[in-house]
């Protein structure tokens, strides 16, 4: 199991991933209240346009308002792509009344994490 973890002033995100054969299972989570907000699974499959590259199809379940949806996306896509695996992710995020600012600050650290994770598993 890879655990990686990212503190800043205002919040910290953690991700695990864990392998279960060749795939991946993946959360995401944090902020003043970690939860599960929206869950994607990406398949891996041949390129529409190009056959010689890896695409994905993702499926999203999101809990009724709430906003993690385009970020656990993102990490399924971007997971399956690389690694050309079935990825899950759970995602959930909370932080009391975030501003822009705070939020363009998640997004941040949730790719900083997801980088760290594509080194971790390569």
């Amino acid at each position: 199991m890879i655990r990686i973890e990212k503190t800043t002033p205002r919040f910290t995100l953690k991700m695990s991933i864990e392998r279960m054969g060749q795939d991946l299972n993946v959360s995401l989570y944090g902020g003043d209240v970690a939860h599960i907000g929206a869950v994607a699974l990406a398949i891996p499959h041949p390129g529409l346009q190009d056959d010689e590259k890896v695409d994905a199809s993702v499926s999203l379940l999101c809990v009724t308002g709430h906003k993690e949806d385009e970020l656990a996306r993102d990490v399924s896509h971007t997971l399956a792509t690389a690694f050309h695996c079935t990825v899950s992710v759970a995602c959930g995020i909370h932080l009391d009344n975030a501003t822009p600012q705070e939020i363009n600050e998640i997004l941040k650290v949730s790719n900083q994490l997801l980088a760290q994770a594509i080194k971790d598993l390569s």
